[in-house]
C-alpha cells in the first residue's frame, strides 16, 4: 500500500466499520485490535481477513451500518447464486453500485455511448435463475413478472441450462425482439447456449438500438466467446465483467482485452498461504471497500484468485492489469501439489473449433475427465484434429494425471445453476 491517499482511505474504512457496525468490532476486538492500531500496512494485515461465513451470519444487523436500513432510501438488495455453497443476502447503495460499475466500464471505449447524461440503457439479462433476483424466473412468469424496479428485464431459463427446452428458448428470443435492449448481460456459457439455438432456428439476437454485451457469473472461456463473437459479429462490443453479487463491479475487460481491476473503489489484495504474492504469482483476491457507508468491507476474501501481472496497458488505463484464475473449487491439484487453475484450463483448450462446450472434471481419486459436445455443425475429422491437440497439451500441463476424455450431448450444471467448465469435486 504505497500510496498514502490510499491508506488514508482504509484506514477510514476500518474506523467507520469499527464505529458502525457491530460485526466489525466485534472481530477487531476478538483480536485485539482497534482503529488506532493501523499505523501502516504491516498493522493493516494484523486484521484476520473476513468471508462469506461472517456476513452470512451477520446479515443484516450485525453488518448494516447503524444509520442504515433495508429500507432507508438507495437501499438495493441482492442475492447470491450459492456458488460457495449457502446463498448470500447482501445489499448495496445504488449510487456505490453506479460509481463502481463507472470506474470499471471506464477502461473500454467501446461502452462509452451506453452510458449517456440523463439516459440510461435498456438491460436484458440472461443468466443463472439463482443470479437473476426473481424469484419467478421460469418460464411460466411474464415479462412484468420478471422485470427488476431498475426496468432490467430477466429472461427466462431452466435451473439446469441444457434442459431448458425448445419453447422456453424460443420466448427469450421473441423477449429481447420485444424489449429492444442497449444491453445483454449475461453468463457466458448461457449466452452462447442461446446463440447456437438461435442459428438452428435461424433466428437473429438483434435490437434497433446498439447492442453491446456484459459477460459474468462464470468464467468466460475462449470457447464461449468463439461462439459469441462469431454470431454476434465485430460490431457488437463485447467486455468480460469481474464481480460479484455482494460488492458489483470489481473490474473489466478493456479494449485491448486485458481484465483491469478496479482499484479506485476497492482496496485490493492478492494472498497466498497468508502473505501478499509477488507480481506474476496468483494469490487469493481480498477486497477492502472505499467509502462505503452501508456494509463496509475489511479484508473480505472473495474466494476468486488472479494473478496480478504487473504491466501496463496499452489501452492506457492505471487499473491493474490481472489474469482470472478462478476458484479453488475448480482447480486441479497435480500429485506434486501444483494447481492448475480454472483460467490455465481455459489457455490449455483454447477457441476449439468444433466444441460447443466442455468440462474438466477431477473426481476425489485424483482422475480427470474431460467431457465435451461436438458441434453438430462441425466436421467430425475436425473434431478429432482439435480433441488431438487439446489431449496433448492436457497430457504435458497435467503429467502424471491421466485425462479420460468423453464426448457427450449433455453437461449438467452445478446446483446453483451455474455452468462451470472445470470442477474438482474431491476439493
Amino acid at each position: 500500500m504505497s500510496d498514502p491517499l490510499m491508506f488514508e482511505a482504509v484506514r477510514e474504512e476500518i474506523a467507520y466499520a469499527f464505529e458502525q457496525t457491530v460485526f466489525f468490532r466485534e472481530h477487531m476486538e476478538a483480536n485485539g485490535l482497534r482503529p488506532e492500531d493501523i499505523r501502516g500496512p504491516e498493522d493493516f494485515r494484523r486484521i484476520p481477513p473476513t468471508s462469506k461465513a461472517h456476513y452470512r451470519r451477520n446479515y443484516p444487523a450485525g453488518v448494516l451500518a447503524k444509520s442504515y436500513t433495508l429500507s432507508s432510501p438507495e437501499v438495493m438488495r441482492f442475492q447470491s447464486s450459492g456458488t460457495s455453497g449457502e446463498r448470500l443476502n447482501s445489499a448495496i447503495l445504488s449510487f456505490d453500485l453506479a460509481r463502481r460499475q463507472a470506474t470499471s466500464l471506464g477502461v473500454n471505449r467501446r461502452f462509452d455511448e451506453l452510458w449517456q447524461p440523463g439516459g440510461r440503457p435498456k438491460i436484458c439479462r440472461y443468466a443463472p435463475p439463482n443470479c437473476s433476483d426473481v424469484e419467478c424466473a421460469t418460464g411460466f412468469s411474464t415479462m412484468q413478472d420478471r422485470t427488476l424496479p431498475d426496468g432490467t428485464l430477466v429472461l427466462t431459463v431452466a435451473h439446469d441450462l441444457l434442459a431448458t427446452p425448445e419453447w422456453q428458448i424460443v420466448k427469450a428470443l421473441d423477449e429481447i425482439e420485444e424489449y429492444q435492449p442497449d444491453l445483454l448481460v449475461v453468463d457466458p456459457s448461457h449466452l452462447a447456449f442461446l446463440t447456437r439455438w438461435a442459428r438452428r432456428l435461424g433466428r437473429k439476437i438483434t435490437s434497433p438500438r446498439r447492442l453491446h454485451i456484459v459477460c459474468g457469473y462464470t468464467l468466460m472461456t475462449d470457447v464461449a466467446r468463439r461462439q459469441i463473437e462469431a454470431f454476434h459479429g465485430p460490431n457488437v462490443p463485447i467486455g468480460d465483467m469481474i464481480g460479484m453479487s455482494e460488492l458489483g463491479y470489481l473490474g473489466f475487460e478493456c479494449h485491448f482485452g486485458r481484465r483491469h481491476l478496479n482499484d479506485v473503489d476497492f482496496y485490493p489484495e492478492f494472498i497466498r498461504d497468508g502473505r501478499p504474492v509477488d507480481v506474476g504469482e496468483m494469490g487469493e483476491l481480498y477486497v477492502t471497500t472505499i467509502d462505503d457507508a452501508l456494509i463496509p468491507r475489511i479484508r473480505y476474501a472473495t474466494g476468486d484468485y488472479f494473478t496480478p501481472l504487473g504491466i501496463t496497458c496499452e489501452c492506457g488505463s492505471e487499473l491493474p492489469v490481472v489474469r482470472i484464475e478462478g476458484r479453488t473449487t475448480g482447480m486441479i491439484q497435480l500429485p506434486d501439489g501444483r494447481l492448475v487453475t480454472p483460467g490455465g484450463v481455459n489457455a490449455l483448450v483454447g477457441r476449439a473449433p468444433g466444441l460447443d462446450l466442455y468440462q474438466l472434471e477431477q473426481d476425489p481419486a485424483g482422475a480427470c475427465t474431460f467431457r465435451y459436445i461436438p458441434s453438430g455443425e462441425a466436421d467430425a475429422d475436425a473434431v478429432t484434429e482439435v480433441v488431438a491437440q487439446i489431449q496433448a497439451r492436457m497430457a504435458e500441463a497435467l503429467g502424471p494425471i491421466g485425462v479420460r476424455f468423453e464426448a457427450t450431448d449433455y453437461i449438467a450444471s452445478e446446483r446453483s445453476g451455474k455452468f462451470q467448465s472445470c470442477i474438482s469435486t474431491g476439493r
